[in-house]
């Protein structure tokens, strides 16, 4: 085959095959973005008094597919700066930023969650919970890897709850 025949022949093929590639990668990710704000929004009881929180943040959730329409993962990305305070006495600490990123991948039914979910801080103390790092869940039950400081949820009222008792 000439030059000329084997160009002609490249030259159909390419041109039939760019539909085919455009068709495999034509269903393009969905994504949502939105603000928020939270105001007096009671989050935990801790006895003698109600943590309430007060903040604002930005969320924004992408949905991917696959050649032939079918969501295969959704990735969520949000930041919030926010204050939590003592009910009874006014006393605020503050949470910022806490940021997540949390993938579900729909296919393998896992979520991974990666982020700064809390970063709460005390005036003239420093941080005094940091929940960070890397925690994947296959399905509904317990985490199957956790990498960072994580306390259970029960731990981490605990935590605010003294840390608001100035």
């Amino acid at each position: 085959m000439d030059r000329l025949a084997r160009f002609a022949l490249s030259l159909a093929l390419g041109t039939a095959l760019v539909p085919a590639a455009f068709a495999a990668h034509a269903v393009v990710p969905y994504t949502e973005q939105s603000d928020f704000v939270v105001e007096g929004e009671p989050m935990a009881g801790c006895g003698d008094f109600v943590i309430i929180a007060d903040g604002a943040g930005t969320t924004r959730t992408t949905t991917y597919f696959d050649k032939d329409g079918a969501p295969i993962r959704v990735a969520f990305h949000g930041r919030y700066n926010g204050t939590m305070t003592n009910s009874s006495t006014g006393y605020s600490i503050t949470d910022a930023p806490s940021v997540a990123n949390i993938t579900f991948d729909l296919v393998n039914g896992t979520q991974t969650n990666i982020g700064a979910f809390f970063t709460v801080t005390v005036p003239g103390v420093g941080a005094v919970l940091m929940e960070a790092g890397r925690i994947v869940f296959d399905g509904g039950g317990p985490p199957i890897f956790i990498a960072g400081p994580h306390l259970p949820p029960g731990a981490q009222i605990a935590v605010l709850c003294e840390a608001l008792r100035e």
